[in-house]
């Protein structure tokens, strides 16, 4: 037997391998560190046998036999015929591993139970991964890059019936991610059954029922108001969880938000606001306004009781080393006013409110630590400079926060950076997608994504515990929602978590997200397809003509196209920009071997005297060349075809290219109050033949009644009649201010949006 090797990594956490492909047939993920590839297959019979090298790896046989049952696979303990041989491997770490399979049979090596598991969840992905159970003959050395490989799951905004974290939990194991975070306590629900304080799911578990989108929810005022939307675990249900995760070799770790993101406890137990505080506090159907302020009194012993008490009963649920405490978003505006924070602050000797939350994360991480475990805190806990140690997790921007307090503190911390692994993001191009917040974070966007630095040293490696994918539900009221969100993309955040650094290869990742498609399909997970749609950017090309470019994520696709209709032929292979000069329709899809893989892209393009120049805008989300470009946007203000400016006003000029007779000029305006867009009050259109002096020609103002409607609403506003001429317009348009009180958004400053200049 003729073998080659291809090093995919060595088994230390930080081998500097150069770049390598996958083995042919080897196509599984996460990405194994070492693969050496033999010529010849394995014929895999229906019924797999399993022995054990020795007397002492009889115990990982049988696990071997266990986990290959719990696949799908049937399989037993046998002395003679054996197709599976376990052995036990002292020296391994846990999750290490060796599989090797031969024209005789296949081979285990592994430590411990976890390296058995790891092993089968490999040799189940070849075998899915091949024809009529024909194994490659090969010789895998395996081993995790990072100690923490997690999922996070919001069950507050989305609550999910145990059966269904169960099915989160089999998939995720099948992918040897090692930690699912339960995020079980927020403004919008309180989900852990705590049975010294009752009212925390009594109260604290149910809202209002409130039919708009997230971001558009209005609190409950009225009390007395039914509340029928919500849901809670008891706490055997949540044992019973965490037995489930255990027997998969996960981790689960649970989080009790402090002291903000609390207005579930709050309005189960009111006498732990401040007293500053004067409002009726309810459970937030959505993004809570000004109510948001509303957080646990640092200066009321009562509420330190409190948590106690509570982790008391979460630490007896949870057999986690991890507890999460929070500690993210929390406004001080309230604390700055109540007597019994000030107090606390002049007792500690505290200069500043910051400080005052480092103090409160310091007492409840002090009787965590107290019990044995160890505490984990959103990035916000390092800006009161903890004088005890947590665990950070860097979330905001790219995760920086995290990494700049490890570089000064020593810290350990895990990367789950919200530019890249949250899950809660557009996972394809935003025409295709269900309705959710910001902008992308693709499959391949988070597969790219390396959580170690390039400029990082020995210490700020060792101090990162890994890197996980977040899922907040904001957007979701269901199961199938949590997990269209999640997956595919899960694949991606286990093979970051997983690989060798160094060794990625775009095209062996999707072959092997395709080879574990029918996991999913198998354990009735609902997943996304957005990796095969195509995502459109139409830029001016200066002379009243523009370049269209259409790109596929997928490097496998082929992009067809059409200008007359969804039939596609070869004959129009999309591989260079297109140019456009007049009106147009344009269809596209992907395929591959001939078969139609994304959904069509219809693409309208209107030309006027504007489209395809020149402009000038200083656009805040720097997309100035949208509002010339022929393509108006969506609703969503995030699909890349809107110019935005923030809190202030907005400029933009024009150049047609000549002096021309201007007749008629409108503009495209976005407006959707929920997420802080108004529409701006007045409009003042310039124009001017030399591009040096401007002439005041129209101007627009509009109402009160449209400024701020929700939800989101493409308008087209116009300067009127206006029997004039030039080469440049000039529109300024004056900011809506703060989204007015009684909105959800209330006093929060706006932004103001514009896509499609036309002039004619």
């Amino acid at each position: 037997m003729r073998i080659k090797t291809i090093l995919l990594g060595g088994i230390v956490s930080c081998c500097m391998c150069q770049p390598m492909a996958y083995a042919t047939g080897i196509d599984i993920v996460p990405q194994p560190m070492e693969v050496t590839l033999g010529e010849g297959v394995f014929a895999l019979p229906q019924k797999i046998g399993v022995a054990y090298s020795g007397k002492e790896s009889i115990f990982l046989a049988k696990s071997a036999s266990h986990y290959l049952e719990m696949s799908g696979q049937t399989s037993e303990v046998v002395r003679r015929g054996a197709v599976l041989t376990v052995e036990l491997c002292p020296d391994f770490s846990e999750e290490e591993y060796t599989l090797k399979v031969t024209d005789a049979g296949i081979h285990i090596g592994a430590s411990c139970d976890k390296g058995v598991f790891y092993a089968v969840q490999t040799l189940v992905q070849l075998m899915l991964s091949q024809k009529d159970r024909s194994l490659p003959l090969c010789n895998i050395v395996d081993r995790p890059r990072m100690g923490y490989r997690g999922l996070m799951l919001d069950v507050v905004r989305c609550y999910i019936p145990p059966q269904e974290i169960k099915r989160f939990i089999d998939v995720a194991s099948r992918l040897k991610i090692n930690n699912v975070h339960l995020h079980l306590t927020d403004d919008n629900g309180w989900r852990l059954e705590i049975k010294k304080y009752p009212k925390l799911t009594d109260v604290g578990a149910w809202r209002v029922y409130r039919p708009e989108l997230f971001p558009g929810r209005l609190n409950q005022r009225d009390p007395q108001e039914a509340t029928p939307v919500g849901g809670f675990y008891t706490q055997k249900q949540m044992r019973d969880i965490v037995r489930y995760a255990a027997e998969r070799h996960i981790n689960i770790v649970p989080e009790i938000e402090m002291p903000a993101h609390s207005a579930a406890a709050i309005a189960s137990y009111p006498e732990f606001a401040c007293t500053s505080n004067n409002r009726f506090v309810g459970v937030f159907p959505g993004i809570g306004g000004k109510d948001a302020s509303i957080i646990m009194c640092a200066g009321n012993d009562d509420v330190y009781r409190f948590y106690e008490d509570v982790l008391d009963e979460v630490m007896e649920i949870f057999p986690s080393k991890m507890i999460h405490l929070g500690g993210d978003e929390a406004d001080k505006r309230l604390w700055e006013n109540c007597e019994l924070c000030r107090k606390r602050l002049a007792d500690e000797g505290l200069e500043n409110f910051e400080e005052l939350q480092g103090y409160f994360m310091d007492r409840i991480n002090r009787y965590v630590r107290s019990k044995g475990r160890t505490a984990i805190g959103w990035d916000e806990v390092t800006y009161g400079d903890p004088k005890e140690d947590m665990v950070i997790m860097g979330w905001q921007g790219d995760g920086s926060v995290a990494v700049d307090d490890s570089r000064r503190s020593g810290r350990k911390f895990i990367m789950t950076p919200a530019q890249t692994t949250y899950l809660i993001r557009y996972q394809g191009p935003q025409w295709f997608e269900p309705w959710t917040y910001f902008g992308n974070n693709t499959i391949s966007d988070i597969y790219g994504y390396d959580p170690v630095g390039e400029d990082w040293t020995g210490p700020l490696v060792e101090n990162l515990l890994g890197v996980q994918g977040s899922l907040w539900s904001e957007f979701c009221d269901s199961a199938a929602d949590m997990q269209y969100l999640v997956f595919p993309r899960l694949l991606a955040v286990a093979d970051i978590g997983w690989r060798a650094k160094g060794t990625s290869d775009l095209q062996s990742f999707f072959r092997a997200v395709d080879n574990f498609t029918p996991v999913l399909d198998s354990l009735g997970v609902s997943h996304a397809l957005s990796m095969w749609n195509i995502q459109h950017k139409v830029r001016p090309q200066g002379d009243g003509s523009v370049a269209v470019d259409l790109r596929c994520e997928r490097p496998d696709a082929q992009i067809l196209y059409s200008f007359a209709d969804s039939t596609f032929s070869d004959k129009n292979i999309f591989d260079k920009e297109i140019i456009l000069d007049r009106d147009t329709v344009l269809y596209a899809s992907t395929f591959r071997d001939g078969m139609k893989m994304g959904k069509t892209l219809v693409l309208p393009l209107e030309f006027n005297k504007a489209t395809g120049r020149k402009v000038e805008a200083s656009a805040r989300n720097g997309l100035g060349e949208v509002l010339i470009n022929g393509v108006r946007g969506s609703r969503r203000n995030s699909d890349f075809e809107w110019a935005g400016w923030w809190n202030g006003e907005a400029s933009f000029t024009v150049d047609l290219g000549s002096v021309q007779p201007i007749d008629s000029v409108s503009l495209g305006v976005l407006v959707n109050s929920d997420i802080c867009i108004g529409a701006s009050p007045a409009l003042y259109l310039y124009v001017s033949d030399n591009g040096k002096s401007y002439r005041l020609a129209g101007e627009c103002h509009v109402g009160k009644d449209i400024m701020w409607t929700h939800p989101a609403q493409v308008l087209d506003v116009d300067f009127g009649s206006l029997d004039t001429q030039g080469r440049y317009i000039r529109i300024t348009a004056i900011s809506p201010g703060a989204v007015p009180d009684g909105m959800a958004r209330e006093g929060t400053p706006s932004w103001i949006y514009f896509d499609e200049i036309s002039v004619r």
